[in-house]
């Protein structure tokens, strides 16, 4: 009689767990639509001015640290490959195509840049980019406009490490906001609609 009462209430604990697991791995394997690609043929301007921003630091003259952040170098090297994975078919391009050639224009801009001041080299300063984004379907009308933020942390640095730190924060922060607008713009509802 004791064995029947376990395998009694062992059957409905075994259907349980079967369910269980058969419900984590259906789950675990469905993607939503922000992971799949954007089914369409994109192009990335990116002007010989853009790549060429370079930005002061702010500040007074007396506080104001020397040389510039290089921003539009950093965001030349990591827009393409972060967006690569958002869309089908993405081309990089100097100038604005004809329209037959892309179905999206996908247009960055520099709002802001600006990093913190510190005091000793072993100071973290933390570098906060801002780039808005315009994307124009082939007709030339604006779908979709947003702003992305990118940030980084690295040490001030000494005399003989400042330059070196000062291009790890700037290409870490322009490497975050170009991870964030390709997740911003896979998730897009406007830019999903045109696939459709």
């Amino acid at each position: 009689m004791l064995k029947t009462r376990h395998s009694f209430f062992a059957s409905p604990l075994l259907c349980t767990i079967i369910v269980s697991a058969a419900f984590v791995t259906v789950h675990g394997q469905a993607t939503s639509p922000a992971d799949t690609k954007l089914t369409l043929k994109a192009a990335l301007v990116l002007t010989p001015e853009f790549c060429a921003t370079k930005i002061k630091p702010k500040g007074s003259w007396a506080t104001r640290e020397p040389g510039k952040f290089e921003v539009g170098k950093a965001a030349c090297e990591e827009l393409e490959p972060a967006l690569k994975g958002v869309f089908s078919n993405l081309t990089r391009v100097e100038a604005t195509p004809a329209p037959e050639e892309a179905q999206v224009i996908l247009l960055p801009r520099f709002v802001d840049v600006d990093a913190t001041k510190t005091m000793g080299a072993f100071s973290n300063r933390e570098m906060v980019v801002l780039l808005e984004w315009t994307v124009k379907d082939n007709s030339g009308k604006t779908v979709w406009i947003e702003t992305v933020q990118g940030s980084a942390k690295h040490h001030m640095g000494n005399m003989f490490t400042h330059g070196k730190n000062m291009k790890l924060v700037v290409t870490d922060s322009v490497k975050d906001a170009a991870e964030q607008s390709a997740s911003k713009m896979s998730a897009s509802p406007e830019l999903r609609k045109l696939t459709q």
